[in-house]
């Protein structure tokens, strides 16, 4: 934990958007074909969409999670628009003092059980582990930015930079907060990884993981950031969100560490690693 991470990918953010998007969407759908049911990607998202609202988008690869059948429905979530400025802007996501969300499984929304909704179907219900990977930039200095785990309405976790922090941390909706040593560089792209282990007792965060870097469980693991967490809330969707400018890409939200970050090794057996966070350590 507290290591300081300053790494920049190999890949320019100019002119990147479409080549890399859909390589990354070709990968995923590859990676969802051959996993098992019981591990791998929930949703992904790398908002190759034309520019403009978020609101009603349903694109990348799955998002029509089935949590217990474990199984993919074919009936995909769409985005939620939240507040404030939240649009499409040349293949990502740019947030500005607001935000959107996504369910895991769609299209039906809300907590009604007679019968269920899609989300509640697609719930991870106090137990279980859920993943989620996303490329970050501050475009500007903000007072706060991060991803969020959502409990139908309700947000209950985040992970990036809380409020009052210059530092990657975690927050624990009215309870407190968690955080590093590595500061938020305005400028500076950034793979974050964070897992909420309903299991284990335990939110945890990753900046920049690498291959060295693993997840078995609460006691075995190589996060930056841990907190405990003793939370018996659902977990449905994840939310994007901003108080100042940032950029968001590549979405995913998942049932294991390796298909969050991904690993680069992961990508090679497909041809893509050298297309997808080709980065290091520092």
């Amino acid at each position: 934990m507290g290591r300081i991470h300053r790494t920049r990918y190999a890949c320019c953010l100019e002119g990147r958007v479409m080549k890399r998007s859909v390589v990354l969407v070709a990968a995923i759908a590859v990676m969802l074909a051959v996993q098992s049911a019981n591990a791998g990607v929930i949703g992904a998202d790398s908002f190759d969409y034309p520019d403009g609202t978020i609101d009603g988008q349903t694109g990348g690869v799955g998002w029509d999670w089935d949590n217990l059948a474990k199984v993919h429905t074919g009936t995909v979530s769409d985005w939620d628009y939240l507040w404030g400025n939240a649009a499409v802007q040349g293949g990502t996501l740019v947030t500005n003092d607001g935000g959107a969300y996504r369910q895991y499984n769609g299209p039906g929304e809300g907590v009604a059980d007679d019968p269920e909704t899609d989300e509640r179907v697609g719930a991870f219900r106090g137990e279980g582990i859920v993943y989620y990977g996303v490329t970050y930039t501050q475009l500007a200095s903000n007072p706060w930015s991060g991803f969020s785990g959502y409990d139908f309405g309700a947000e209950r976790i985040f992970f990036g930079m809380p409020g009052g922090q210059g530092n990657f941390g975690i927050d624990e909706s009215g309870v407190g907060q968690s955080n590093s040593t590595i500061p938020v560089v305005v400028g500076e792209t950034y793979r974050l990884v964070a897992a909420i282990d309903f299991d284990g007792d335990q939110l945890r965060l990753w900046v920049n993981p690498d291959g060295d870097d693993f997840d078995n469980g609460a006691l075995d693991n190589s996060a930056d950031v841990t907190r405990d967490y003793a939370g018996t809330n659902w977990n449905t969707a994840v939310r994007l969100a901003s108080g100042g400018p940032t950029q968001w890409d590549d979405l995913i939200v998942a049932a294991d560490f390796v298909s969050a970050v991904p690993e680069p090794a992961t990508l090679v057996l497909f041809g893509l690693g050298g297309l997808f966070l080709a980065r290091r350590k520092k």
